[in-house]
């Protein structure tokens, strides 16, 4: 008799531990962390979740033309193939394209008296924009000073130098030759 009570007691004691172990989960009442450090919730913006964990504020969200607009005096070195051919400066404008809901397209004007289309990306890179040719054409690009000549290139913006200074290089391709021209931008 006293191993059929043992028995039962067991019996009773393993229901009622997998009976509790079986209880649904209740989550514990959310606490205040005190996270209220604004940060940019919007993937179009550079600073895309910088400074996360904290409060969503897209106030302080900054774009990738942004990083580029202003007046500039372009300082402009040229060469052929290795040669250096000569330098010239002009000033330049960098003005965001409206309405542009991405918030990367952008206008250069100041060379040539051309209106040059660019589009910034959010890893501080600025490129021409192919408006003319594509994949299977050796020149593509924009329509430079001349009627067969076409532009192409970049300009970037260091993240850890002066924000004020720009570093472009635009490939120009002619009828019979193809000239490099590198330099620096000066905010003013």
């Amino acid at each position: 008799m006293m191993k059929y009570a043992v028995s039962t007691i067991l019996f009773f004691a393993i229901s009622t531990a997998v009976l509790f172990s079986c209880a649904k989960w209740k989550d514990p009442a959310p606490q205040d962390l005190g996270l209220t450090n604004p940060y940019c919730n919007d993937p179009a913006a550079v600073n895309y979740n910088w400074g996360f964990p904290g409060r969503a504020d897209n106030s302080v969200c900054f774009y990738p033309n942004s990083l580029f607009i202003g007046t500039y005096m372009f300082y402009d070195s040229v060469y052929r193939d290795t040669l250096f051919v000569g330098a010239d400066s002009t000033i330049i404008t960098l003005s965001s394209i409206d309405p542009d809901p991405t918030h990367s397209k952008l206008n250069l004007t100041g060379i040539c008296g051309l209106n040059i289309k660019l589009t910034a990306l959010p890893g501080y890179q600025a490129t021409v924009d192919t408006l003319i040719g594509d994949t299977s054409t050796i020149t593509q690009g924009q329509h430079y000073c001349g009627v067969h000549d076409t532009l192409n290139g970049i300009i970037s913006r260091s993240r850890l130098d002066s924000p004020t200074v720009l570093r472009m290089s635009f490939l120009v391709m002619t009828d019979s030759v193809i000239a490099t021209h590198n330099g620096t931008a000066k905010k003013l």
